[in-house]
């Protein structure tokens, strides 16, 4: 089968963060367009858009052994399984599952949402779910899905899998789920292991599985207490993700109910939460998610409804770093009895305490800030409300859904200089935003600790200090303009995306986080299409200036 894939050049990158690094170095603007046209493809990069070589070997591994036509790794056996009954189920869907795991996924799915599946006999289903290995080739019509789920992986994978969509089996050496893949649906199936953020960490796949020993445990007490700490809440509050995306995934999903189906988005948010609202709700029958770019306070006040789940923002916004007034969204929200989402990832726990203004769930990218060496990933979700906690705690051992164990002990040891790590953060951001804001050559800055900036007031009212992130727009903002400028951009800053280590790293982020998306689209999100990004590092500041100055000197 070919894909668009099929005539790109693989280019081997120079990571950022070392073997697990978590970004890669695009040392042109020309690379980057030939990368989101599919001319290249990336041998490592960010872990949920770029398959670490350690997953790949594994994945082509069972895609030679089984014959599949593509094969991908999960965290685990189980989310192996969720994964791929969320990617059929949809709503009016017929299935048939027989006793077993898949069973067990059918009748939370049904607890949540009632009446949007349905389970019927094996010659009534659209999707054949079974643990039987006895396959005949009568037991599915030629337009029946069948999907097997097997925990030991066989010699039937070959002998069938001319009738066979989908298997998924569970690979004990590294205790991860391998989804082989023998149906058209490969690109679908990859963006939604995205969305999810379920990818396992390329650190799992070093060690081969043992029992958790003494050791571990105390490293996931010790992470989860100094979390909670910096939260200003308890350790039991705090629930360890293997990424960011699955940490934002789960609390979506723990606040869906039979009576509680939409979701209200406020402000810019980051694309795959954007994706999960704008996809999820669709398959699943749902309201559609209503997204608020402006006059948050006055058209959330007209817009929550009594099915309202949700309501779900970034503080401050991923890029134009809006900072929405926490304290009157979540009284508005309260009234209402509906429970508030904050991804704090870039403000960070040394800045802002989303607790402080009785939010409901926080979530935190730890690849990010709290980590800030580039070389983790995984998330964490924090809660203090005791429903919210066993609603995630059902679906997290449903999935066996984990922070991996080795994710643990590198999170654990760069956290301990997290404060002092984004006290110069902080400075060097500051001072940067300033300099920007006044040079000749840029047209606009989005940092909401300058003066100037719409967001100044909330800004003195929720932060300690503006964090590392700062947007802006170059003068006469063109492909030219963008390509002069990052093409000279050098050292100390990394030409890479990803955000919050203690590296300086740039991107043009609108460029690479939505190509495809159309003018209207943007103009519409506020977004120039050219705007660059920069996460400001430890470096000292001078030298940061210094190359910016310098690559600003080459455009007109």
């Amino acid at each position: 089968m070919k894909t668009k894939n099929d005539d790109a050049i693989v280019k081997i990158g120079k990571p950022i963060g070392g073997l697990h690094g978590v970004s890669v170095i695009f040392p042109e603007f020309k690379d980057i367009i030939n990368y989101e046209e599919h001319k290249i493809i990336l041998n490592r990069g960010y872990p949920r858009f770029v398959t670490h070589p350690f997953l790949k070997m594994r994945e082509d591994f069972y895609k030679k052994k089984y014959r599949a036509i593509e094969t991908l790794c999960c965290h685990s056996y189980e989310s192996a399984i969720f994964l791929a009954l969320d990617y059929y189920i949809k709503n009016g869907i017929k299935l048939y599952i027989n006793e077993g795991l898949s069973n067990i996924f059918f009748e939370y799915f049904t607890q949540r949402i009632p009446n949007f599946i349905n389970k019927v006999p094996i010659h009534e289903a659209d999707v054949i779910i079974t643990d039987k290995q006895d396959i005949k080739p009568e037991l599915k019509a030629n337009n029946q899905v069948l999907i097997l789920i097997v925990e030991e992986p066989t010699d039937i994978f070959v002998d069938h899998n001319d009738l066979i969509d989908i298997i998924i089996t569970h690979d004990k050496l590294y205790d991860i789920g391998i989804i082989l893949i023998y149906a058209d649906i490969i690109s679908d199936m990859v963006l939604l292991r995205r969305h999810a953020g379920l990818i396992p960490s390329s650190r799992k796949m070093m060690t081969k599985k043992v029992l958790e020993n003494k050791y571990e445990f105390q490293q996931t007490k010790f992470l989860k207490k100094r979390v909670s700490k910096l939260e200003l809440t308890r350790r039991d509050n705090c629930f360890l993700f293997p990424s960011g995306m699955s940490a934002v995934f789960f609390a979506i999903y723990s606040l869906i109910s039979p009576r509680k189906t939409r979701f209200i988005a406020l402000g810019s948010l980051y694309v795959d939460t954007i994706r999960i609202l704008e996809k999820w709700p669709k398959k699943y029958g749902l309201n559609d998610t209503l997204f608020i770019t402006e006059d948050f306070e006055k058209k959330l006040k007209d817009s929550i409804e009594d099915n309202t789940a949700g309501i779900i923002l970034e503080f401050p916004t991923n890029p134009l770093l809006q900072l929405i007034d926490i304290e009157k969204i979540v009284s508005i929200a309260h009234k209402k009895k509906v429970n508030v989402i904050v991804d704090s990832t870039i403000a960070t726990p040394y800045n802002f305490h989303p607790f402080d203004y009785n939010a409901d769930i926080v979530v935190h990218s730890t690849t990010k800030f709290l980590n800030g060496k580039n070389n983790h990933i995984g998330g964490v979700l924090i809660t203090n409300d005791v429903e919210i906690k066993k609603k995630v705690s059902l679906l997290k051992q449903l999935t066996n859904i984990a922070m991996d164990s080795n994710e643990i002990r590198i999170l654990s040891r760069n956290i301990k200089y997290f404060e002092k790590r984004m006290e110069n953060i902080n400075n060097n951001s500051f001072k940067i935003a300033k300099f920007l804001d006044h040079h000749p050559k840029i047209e606009k800055v989005y940092y909401p600790c300058l003066k100037n900036n719409p967001n100044y007031r909330l800004a003195k009212k929720y932060l300690k200090g503006g964090s590392g992130l700062i947007s802006f727009v170059l003068k006469n903002s063109s492909y030219i303009t963008a390509e002069k400028f990052y093409n000279h951009v050098k050292a100390p800053i990394l030409k890479g995306p990803s955000l919050g280590s203690e590296k300086t790293l740039l991107s043009p982020y609108v460029v690479m986080a939505h190509y495809n998306d159309s003018k209207e689209i943007l103009k519409q999100i506020g977004l120039d299409f050219y705007l660059m990004r920069i996460s400001i590092g430890i470096e000292p500041v001078d030298k940061i200036k210094e190359s910016l100055d310098n690559a600003l000197k080459y455009i007109s």
